[in-house]
C-alpha cells in the first residue's frame, strides 16, 4: 500500500475534482467517496469547498486543498469489486484519523494493470474554521503507518507488502547504522591520538630518568625529536613529526619532570652562592696599596708637595731675607 500527499496554494477545486471523476470508471458504488458533504454535484461539491476555503485569512504561500491518493496492489485471489470494496473501507478509515471534521471527496481510478487507487480531494481547514488544519510530518508519517497495519491486519487476503513499516524501520537501521558508523569512526581517530599520546608519554618517562644534566636532557630530547616549550607557568613538549603539543599536566608527568628540575637546579644553587661569597669577600677585605705606591701616591698629590717644599726653599733664601729687611724699613721712615 503507499499513501501520497500533495498540498496546492491554490483554489483550483473544480479542476481537480473534474480530473478525478474523469479518470474513474463509475462502475461500482465504491468509485465515489464523500465526506462533510450533501451532495453529489459536482458544482455544488466545489462551491461548497470554495466557501470554506474564502473563511481562511490571506497568507503567503497558504494551503487551500490537499490531494491525496491512496494505492493497493491488485491481488491474484479478490475479484475488482471485491478489491474495491476493501479499498473504499480503507479511504473511510483513513479520512477519519486524517481529516474527520473537513470536508471531502475522491473517486477510485482501476485503469491500472498492477494496482487500484483513490484520489482523494481534502479541504485544508475544518468546516467553518479560519486556520488551515497543521499536520506535522511525525504524525502523517504515523498516519500512514497506522493505516498500513490496519490493511494488513483486517485483510490480509489483499496480499499488500509492507511498505511504509518497512520503510521507516529501514530509515531507523540506516540512521542507526550511520551513529555507529561514526561512532566506530571516532573511537578509530580517538584511538590513534591515544596511541600517539601513550608514544610520547613514554619516551618522556625514559628520557626524565635517563637524563644525568641539563645537556644531556636536551640531547636526548633532540634526539627523539621532541622540543621543550614554556608558556608561562605552563611547561610542555612539542612532537617534532606532527608539531602535536602536549602539556607536562596533561601527560600527568609532573612528578616524572620534577627530577628534571632537582637536576637543574644545584648547578643555579652553586653559581649564585659562588658568586654571591665573593662579593661577600671582596666586601670585608681592605684594599692594599701596590708594592711600588706609598698609601698617598697620587700624582697630583706629588706636584702639590714638590710646589710647596721649592716656595719654602726660596723663601728662605738670603737675597729674600734682604728684601725683606729693606722694605720692612722704608715702612718706618714712613
Amino acid at each position: 500500500m503507499i499513501i501520497k500527499s500533495m498540498s496546492r496554494k491554490h483554489k483550483s477545486f473544480s479542476q481537480l475534482f473534474n480530473y478525478m471523476k474523469n479518470g474513474s470508471s463509475q462502475n461500482s458504488e465504491y468509485d465515489f467517496f464523500s465526506k462533510n458533504l450533501y451532495t453529489n454535484n459536482g458544482k455544488e461539491i466545489t462551491a461548497e469547498f470554495l466557501r470554506n476555503a474564502q473563511l481562511l485569512k490571506n497568507r503567503a504561500n497558504g494551503n487551500y486543498l490537499f490531494h491525496e491518493v491512496i494505492s493497493l496492489t491488485k491481488s491474484k485471489q479478490l475479484t475488482l469489486t471485491q478489491e474495491k470494496e476493501r479499498l473504499f473501507d480503507i479511504v473511510r478509515e483513513y479520512t477519519e484519523k486524517r481529516c474527520n471534521n473537513n470536508l471531502v471527496t475522491g473517486y477510485l481510478h482501476d485503469e491500472k494493470t498492477n494496482n487500484i487507487h483513490y484520489h482523494l480531494m481534502i479541504s485544508s481547514n475544518e468546516i467553518g474554521e479560519y486556520k488551515n488544519q497543521r499536520l506535522t510530518k511525525f504524525e502523517f508519517d504515523t498516519l500512514k503507518k497506522e493505516t498500513e497495519k490496519y490493511v494488513i491486519d483486517k485483510y490480509p487476503e489483499l496480499e499488500q507488502d509492507i511498505i511504509i513499516n518497512w520503510q521507516k524501520n529501514s530509515a531507523n537501521k540506516s540512521q542507526q547504522k550511520a551513529k555507529q558508523s561514526n561512532k566506530a569512526g571516532e573511537v578509530k581517530r580517538k584511538g590513534k591520538r591515544l596511541e600517539k599520546k601513550e608514544k610520547i608519554t613514554e619516551t618522556l618517562k625514559t628520557i626524565f630518568a635517563q637524563s644525568h644534566s641539563k645537556d644531556d636532557f636536551f640531547n636526548r630530547l633532540s634526539e627523539q625529536n621532541i622540543e621543550l616549550y614554556n608558556r608561562g607557568n605552563t611547561i610542555g613538549f612539542i612532537n617534532g613529526s606532527d608539531y602535536k603539543k602536549y602539556r607536562l599536566k596533561t601527560l600527568a608527568l609532573e612528578s616524572e619532570f620534577q627530577r628534571i628540575s632537582d637536576l637543574m637546579a644545584p648547578i643555579k644553587n652553586t653559581e649564585k652562592k659562588t658568586t654571591t661569597k665573593g662579593r661577600d669577600t671582596m666586601d670585608q677585605q681592605p684594599v692594599e696599596p701596590k708594592a711600588d705606591q706609598t698609601p698617598n701616591s697620587d700624582p697630583q698629590h706629588e706636584i702639590d708637595n714638590r710646589k710647596a717644599e721649592i716656595k719654602k726653599s726660596r723663601e728662605a733664601s738670603p737675597e729674600k731675607q734682604h728684601d725683606k729687611s729693606k722694605s720692612k724699613g722704608k715702612d718706618l721712615e714712613r
